[in-house]
């Protein structure tokens, strides 16, 4: 499969997609846009179908920064979710293999006795 760029830049009113490896340009008025107006492009140049590609998008650096550290911080809210989840079920099942009940593990935890239920089978039916 083939592989094209699409460097992007801001004019007055639009964005301009540039192609390298068919030496055309194209714009876009929003950045929505910039990845059909790049495949249309591509497609019209080179005769291909736009999705039979692949298209890497190189962003100015202001935009490509600000997605980069927002893509890292939601990897980063993922893994702290599923840390937060573990600790759940950890706690939930040390507290009934204490002899707790379901409804005393629902009111420590601050969930319903149902959630503490369902967190407790949860930690039956994933590895630790």
């Amino acid at each position: 499969m083939n592989t094209y760029t699409a460097r992007v830049t801001r004019d007055e009113d639009a964005w301009m997609v540039e192609v390298p490896e068919v030496d055309r340009v194209t714009q876009a008025l929003n950045l929505r846009q910039v990845e059909s107006m790049a495949r249309d492009l591509i497609a019209i140049m080179t005769g291909a179908e736009p999705d039979s590609f692949d298209l890497v998008i190189e962003w100015p650096e202001e935009i490509a920064t600000s997605l980069a550290a927002y893509r890292a911080a939601g990897e980063e809210v993922e893994k702290a979710a599923e840390r937060i989840a573990q600790a759940r079920r950890n706690a939930a099942t040390a507290l009934q293999g204490a002899g707790a009940t379901v409804r005393d593990i629902g009111a420590l935890m601050g969930v319903s006795f149902q959630r503490a239920q369902q967190i407790i089978e949860s930690g039956r039916t994933r590895p630790a």
